[in-house]
């Protein structure tokens, strides 16, 4: 079941001048294929922001389709940002960029640029090589499309450092363009290449600029054909010539004759580290391999990922919602070593470290992933999550504080709170850390959290959070804090998950964190019972619109005042690791369970973004209510995703949002993100499998799962009676949970 995009009237309009496309290889479904099932595209229109171009799982190439950019002073009238490089209704390619992100909300990375022209070639500007294009076809590890204008049919495959190209047209001569100055960034255009021959390329190029934060690096490649090209050269500003090295707004270009039908193959190795590491990646992952066996390898590399949750029952459309879901959760964090282990240290400082035992990751996402992504990467990939925590720990010792919001070995820091202690946390609590390394580490995280008087404090208003035992809202004035409430909201959380890390790792826990993990109670608003911004004189700000949702940024959206991307209501039960205390503080259990009910009933409910995604579990903590979170989620689910293009309700968040949707399928969820055991929820499915360490398998039983029957009557884990929530350990110990369900609570 391979995927088509949308047909562009543009392409129509000039398909009669395209020629034939050669014939097309499907892939060989097997009758218990996943990948069939899955749908590139998902994501593409709207606010998504998916690529729907080939990757492997977690892999550092994904060779994609670039439509038009606005910078951005176009945003504000535009209204359109392709963070990942691809909007559906676009009607032009203007190349296939080789690294991507995934759902992030600003675009970067997109670089080197990959293009096909035909004629001559007077200019290499970025209008040259746009095309229309029809035949869009993408499946997991493929992605190929006709290119109208140039004649050009294009197939493009991966593997986990490196891109495969095959490129085929009916006109007598092609020249294949590598752009390395042109990528996603706002910032940057800046590269070199050289000619090593007639048919190999090198060069790097810089990206950066990410969400306009001064993060910067290279990406290093190495270009080799399968043939020799009558002729190759590079271009600077846009001029090509025959000279063989160039810098600045620079590429490379090579000219084949193609009258005989013959395709042109193309592998690119890449590295973040060098020239060497790229040409070593090349030959490890792609040399001496055909295209069709390159493909065919990521195709099986993501039948193995998705293999590991198997579901049954429901339609082809809700396992192809599943499963599109599942294939975007598992993009990113992506890899950032070569194949010797060689990475940048964490910090900007464009060190260089090997470590051949370790895999480095990057793309860390955090205040997004800790909530839904990385509790799922334990629970069906503990290995991953593994290495994972592992370069979390490493990032920290070697900047001497956490990341926050990683990429390319750069903290951006886009987003609040220190959240990389969550995933620590949990992943302590889940036996997927090394201890020794943590314990390591463990002095950097706790005087990071701790900080009060650095002139850059890695936790922005730290200085008053531990003084006051909140941010205050003057924070906000001077632009050092985004969303006081939002701020100490994640500290609180974040505090806790020190106690708890602290409390695996067997260490000493400064008391301050024990009272930080507190601090949500500071802002409990006795008259509205709401998280309210606070003054640091104690009093709390007026006037008060708890439905805010703008205001502190010039951004849509960007938060109401005291907010991050979010408004009161969206914040409302934000203390996900104290759940029992803030109703007690808020009225009681009935009057939390009455506020938090009519949150849904007021449709105050979204999940276009993360900070309320866990509300409609938060029932499970209180018996006999675990009934409205059945009701919430099966309305959610419905609501907020489809299998269109424009099928995920905002920024898909380097997966956060598609990883929500696989666990609400499921029926289980990671509420609390420091905690280590899962709210029951409502399956979709009428079972599903999941593969665990060492081929044992925990099986989600739910029989006649439907719309209409989603309501759990009893739940039992190998017979024996269990309640509303389910214990980690429980889980990983293998067997089945089976679950009664009616159509009424």
């Amino acid at each position: 079941m391979f995927r088509r995009s949308g047909v562009f009237a543009a392409a129509l309009a000039l398909s009669a001048c395209a020629p034939p496309s050669p014939p097309a290889v499907d892939p060989a479904w097997r009758a218990d294929s996943l990948a069939r099932f899955v749908d590139p595209f998902l994501g593409t229109h709207g606010d998504g922001n998916t690529f729907p171009g080939a990757t492997v799982p977690w892999g550092m190439a994904s060779p994609s389709p670039h439509t038009r950019q606005p910078m951005p002073a176009d945003i504000a009238h535009d209204g359109r940002l392709a963070g990942a490089g691809y909007v559906d209704d676009d009607p032009q390619i203007h190349g296939f960029g080789l690294t991507h992100l995934s759902g992030a909300g600003c675009p970067d990375l997109g670089a080197p640029v990959v293009a096909a022209v035909t004629g001559r070639l007077p200019t290499v500007d970025f209008d040259r090589y746009g095309a229309a294009r029809t035949n869009e076809r993408a499946w997991p590890g493929y992605y190929a499309a006709d290119l109208v204008e140039p004649g050009v049919r294009v197939e493009m495959t991966a593997t986990a450092r490196g891109a495969a190209f095959r490129f085929f047209a009916r006109q007598d001569d092609m020249t294949i363009l590598v752009d390395a100055a042109r990528s996603l960034s706002w910032a940057t255009k800046d590269g070199h290449v050289h000619v090593v021959s007639r048919r190999e390329l090198e060069g790097d190029t810089l990206t950066g600029g990410f969400c306009v934060q001064p993060n910067q690096q290279r990406i290093y490649f190495v270009a080799r054909f399968d043939r020799d090209a009558s002729a190759a050269g590079t271009w600077k500003d846009d001029a090509p010539s025959d000279a063989q090295d160039a810098d600045g707004v620079v590429g490379g270009w090579y000219r084949f004759p193609v009258g005989d039908g013959r395709t042109v193959a193309l592998v690119v190795g890449l590295s973040y580290v060098s020239i060497d590491g790229a040409r070593a990646n090349l030959e490890a992952e792609l040399a001496g391999h055909s295209f069709d066996e390159l493909r065919t390898a990521a195709q099986d590399a993501w039948e193995a990922a998705l293999g590991r949750i198997r579901v049954d029952g429901g339609s082809d459309g809700d396992r192809a919602l599943f499963y599109s879901a599942l294939y975007h959760a598992l993009l990113h964090p992506s890899l950032a070593s070569d194949v010797d282990g060689s990475h940048r240290r964490f910090g900007g400082t464009r060190a260089v470290e090997v470590d051949a035992a370790h895999p480095r990751y990057h793309v860390f996402g955090l205040w997004d992933t800790y909530r839904t992504v990385h509790p799922l990467l334990a629970l069906a990939y503990p290995e991953v999550q593994r290495a994972m925590a592992r370069s979390l720990v490493d990032m920290t010792i070697e900047a001497g504080a956490p990341p926050m919001w990683e990429l390319a070995a750069n903290e951006v820091q886009m987003m609040v709170g220190d959240p990389a202690d969550i995933v620590l946390a949990d992943a302590a609590k889940k036996q997927l850390l090394d201890v020794d390394d943590a314990r390591a580490a463990w002095p950097l995280l706790q005087a990071a959290a701790l900080d009060t008087t650095s002139a850059k404090p890695h936790r922005p208003g730290n200085a008053s959070y531990r003084t006051l035992g909140y941010v205050p809202i003057e924070g906000e004035e001077d632009g050092k804090v985004w969303g006081s409430v939002s701020t100490t909201l994640e500290y609180a959380l974040a505090d806790d998950a020190l106690v708890q890390l602290g409390a695996a790792l067997g260490v000493a826990v400064d008391p301050a964190l024990v009272a930080g993990a507190s601090s949500w109670k500071a802002l409990v608003d006795p008259a509205t019972l709401l998280f309210r911004p606070r003054h640091a004189d104690g009093t709390f700000a007026d006037p008060f619109d708890a439905d805010a949702i703008d205001g502190v940024r010039a951004q849509p959206k960007s938060g109401g005042p005291g907010f991050v991307e979010g408004s009161a209501w969206n914040y409302a039960f934000f203390a996900p690791h104290a759940v029992a205390a803030h109703a007690a503080a808020t009225g009681g259990d009935d009057a939390y369970v009455a506020r938090l009910q009519s949150l849904f009933d007021s449709d105050r409910f979204v999940l276009w973004n993360e900070p309320d995604i866990a509300d409609p579990y938060l029932f499970t903590h209180f018996a006999g209510q675990a009934w409205r979170t059945a009701a919430a989620v099966r309305d959610a689910r419905a609501r907020f995703f489809t299998a269109a293009h424009d099928g995920i309700p905002g920024n898909d968040d380097t997966g956060a949002l598609s990883a929500w949707y696989v666990w609400s399928a499921l029926g289980l969820y990671p509420d609390v993100p420091d905690g280590d055991d899962y709210a029951i929820g409502t399956p979709l499915f009428d079972r599903a499998t999941v593969t665990l360490p060492g081929g044992g398998t925990f099986v989600l039983d739910a029989p006649h799962a439907t719309p209409a029957h989603v309501y759990v009557h009893s739940a039992t884990l190998d017979g024996r009676a269990i309640g509303q929530r389910l214990g980690y350990a429980d889980l990983v110990g293998g067997g089945t949970l089976h679950l009664e369900l009616g159509d009424a609570p």
